[in-house]
């Protein structure tokens, strides 16, 4: 249950989940990288599981417990961590270069942010749409609204039937774990994620269907059924482009012209 609490169930480390990623974090909130993201946490924490509007009163009370901590903090200890700046050199003589969290350190580094975030999808690579998904997810906290999030958006839907792929250094394998069954839960943190996204875009957006678009899936989430699902997210995978793109049509943000809408106005970050 702690483990829902901590860095690796939250959307501001993008690299990482509870199964999937290995080694240290990287925290974009706190622009700092997580040497112990499993007992680490803060409490500005967004779970990846589950959309925030569902399980918002759960993190409050987290937020409350660790409200006197201005930056990242120890789980269970309750002690604040200092903050670490990431740096090229230090992994590369260390030997820990990961390229995913390369790449997200680079974050505050490069404009439009919206561009950046659209060559992070992931299609079948698992990691990289946990990436992708998680990534989508802050943007649109960030900004709070889904009027420069729809495009970002579009492009989780098109892969959310996608089946994720993880190699060897993708997924996080303890001592004593079946490593096919680490995979089988790491497919899971990726399905959940990338359907958590499309509900919050349907929280932003004022769509109920897509936030609720969990409804429309019938056994395959409940069962934890990927076959099932895959079914499902198929079908649906067009009628929820659909309803996004008539939404932004309707609301003359589709893609609108230069002097109508600037994306960098609406980053909010």
């Amino acid at each position: 249950m702690y483990e829902l609490f901590s860095c690796r169930n939250c959307i501001h480390n993008c690299v990482q989940s509870l199964n999937i990623g290995q080694g240290a974090g990287f925290c974009l909130r706190h622009d700092s990288v997580i040497f112990n993201p499993i007992d680490t946490t803060c409490k500005y924490l967004h779970r990846k599981d589950m959309p925030e509007f569902v399980v918002g009163d759960g993190q409050r009370e987290h937020a409350a417990e660790f409200t006197l901590f201005s930056g990242l903090a120890s789980l269970h200890e309750k002690q604040p961590i200092e903050r670490i700046r990431y740096s090229e050199q230090f992994v590369w003589e260390r030997r820990v270069f990961d390229p995913l969290v390369h790449a997200i350190a680079q974050y505050y580094k490069i404009k439009p942010k919206w561009a950046f975030i659209e060559g992070l999808t992931g299609g079948t690579d698992g990691r990289r749409s946990l990436v992708y998904s998680s990534i989508v997810r802050r943007y649109m906290d960030t900004c709070e609204t889904w009027r420069s999030s729809y495009r970002l958006v579009l492009a989780l839907v098109d892969e959310i039937d996608e089946k994720p792929v993880f190699d060897a250094r993708s997924v996080l394998i303890r001592d004593g774990d079946d490593p096919a069954a680490v995979r089988e839960e790491a497919l899971w943190d990726v399905v959940f994620s990338r359907i958590s996204g499309l509900q919050e875009y349907g929280y932003h957006s004022g769509l109920e269907s897509l936030m609720w678009a969990t409804d429309s899936l019938n056994g395959g989430l409940s069962n934890l059924d990927w076959n099932v699902l895959h079914v499902e997210l198929s079908k649906m995978r067009e009628i929820w482009t659909n309803q996004i793109l008539e939404h932004a049509q309707a609301n003359n943000v589709f893609f609108p012209q230069a002097q109508d809408e600037d994306p960098e106005q609406l980053e909010g970050e």
